[in-house]
């Protein structure tokens, strides 16, 4: 099957300027992407001809740090004790249908409850679901007391549907063979704490430099991506100098700090649209300012528009994502992390498209495959009706979006 996207402005993904031309797709591949002269453009007897009427095409989004099984989440309850193991799957599932229709047509799972992303990746890998190209993380790796182990212990409950809680450098090796015997391709740990968890406030380091470098290097050893969660500099330092691939967060990390992401060619994923959630939208769900005065959330914000535009002066790679599924940051909000890169980090809209789309198709180790629109990669793409050059939030209008991925349509609007 032959499909020839025609009279296309064309963003590549590389961060090069836009281009007026056509993609060629033979299959679920590109073949030609670019200007083309009239004698060789297909006809209709020989392809599928979409004329897009001058509309941007960029490549499929990639969302860095997605939580499938993150559901309207109101409380911390919600995130495991009132998450059933059937609802969990049938949640995520709608959940990756929606990410593929907001135009993610690959996604990086930062964890799920249940290693239910693990099953899902399966079911969309063999077509039973529709969803985004999925690296599954299963459960996540924490330390006892750590951010992913708030059930007090007089209870009994413990927390093995979120995490595998590990000390000390033999039980993290085997946590991590754990995982990946359990089908992770991303092997995620709690390395710091959050503002809004007072059993792990934002300055805490729960992991020792020594038990994340085996972390690292288990995971390595297996080809795997490592990540982990970090917020304070102690944390981001630990996850920097043990060479974590992913560091997410990392908001009161110092220029040293920075420098080592950069110097060994790490990635940063902020996920700051969730943090400008809490404080717009959290008071309609009990967050009130009681709760958000003494968290030391403002202070954070504040301090990280400057620890990502630090970042992105440094030349480090930066992926938009992260934390979609709570009541006050929805699913399908995706792309508004999108736009925190251009109005909050700095980034131009080209520049932050190249950030959503090639850059995190790097970190998802898939650069070959996908995330720029070039001759021999999947044709997973995007069909703009409008200019996300002049106005970024457009990614965020769905029913302005037409999806394709593989070379087959998954919403046609053109």
């Amino acid at each position: 099957m032959r499909t020839y996207i025609r009279n296309a402005r064309i963003v590549d993904g590389t961060g090069r300027p836009p281009v007026e031309g056509g993609i060629v797709i033979e299959g679920d591949t590109i073949v030609h992407c670019g200007r083309l002269s009239p004698a060789d453009e297909p006809r209709p007897a020989d392809a599928a001809v979409v004329d897009v009427g001058g509309r941007t095409v960029i490549p499929g989004l990639v969302e860095a740090h997605l939580h499938l099984s993150y559901n309207n989440v109101k409380v911390i309850a919600d995130l495991d004790l009132n998450c059933p193991p059937e609802y969990s799957t049938l949640v995520s599932a709608r959940n990756a249908e929606l990410a593929l229709h907001c135009g993610y047509t690959a996604a990086r799972s930062a964890g799920s409850i249940h290693a239910v992303d693990v099953a899902l990746k399966r079911a969309i890998n063999e077509g039973l679901y529709p969803g985004p190209r999925l690296l599954a993380a299963g459960r996540d790796i924490c330390a006892t007391g750590g951010m992913a182990d708030w059930n007090a212990s007089y209870l009994k409950l413990g927390m093995d549907g979120l995490a595998l809680i590990a000390d000390g450098p033999d039980q993290v090796r085997a946590a991590v063979r754990r995982v990946i015997k359990d089908g992770a391709d991303v092997v995620k740990c709690y390395v710091g704490g959050d503002a809004l968890l007072p059993h792990t406030p934002i300055a805490d380091c729960t992991y020792t430099l020594e038990e994340v470098r085996v972390l690292v290097e288990e995971t390595r050893m297996r080809g795997r991506i490592s990540a982990a969660h970090v917020r304070g500099e102690r944390s981001s330092r630990v996850a920097a100098e043990a060479g974590v691939d992913s560091i997410e967060h990392a908001t009161y990390a110092a220029d040293d700090t920075l420098k080592t992401i950069r110097d060994k060619g790490l990635t940063l994923v902020p996920g700051l649209r969730y943090l400008h959630s809490i404080v717009e939208n959290g008071p309609r769900f009990g967050i009130t300012e009681e709760i958000i005065g003494p968290s030391g959330l403002r202070e954070e914000i504040k301090q990280a528009a400057d620890t990502y535009r630090r970042a992105r002066d440094l030349g480090i790679r930066m992926c938009p994502g992260g934390d979609f599924g709570f009541a006050w940051c929805p699913h399908g909000e995706y792309a508004k992390d999108i736009q925190v890169f251009v109005d909050v980090i700095g980034f131009t809209p080209l520049e932050a498209i190249r950030c959503a789309t090639l850059w995190g198709a790097e970190l998802m180790r898939m650069q070959d495959r996908i995330g720029s629109l070039v001759p021999g990669k999947l044709a997973d793409l995007v069909v703009v009706d409008g200019d996300p050059l002049r106005d970024i939030a457009v990614l965020q209008d769905r029913t302005r979006l037409s999806v394709m991925k593989g070379g087959a349509w998954v919403t046609c609007r053109v």
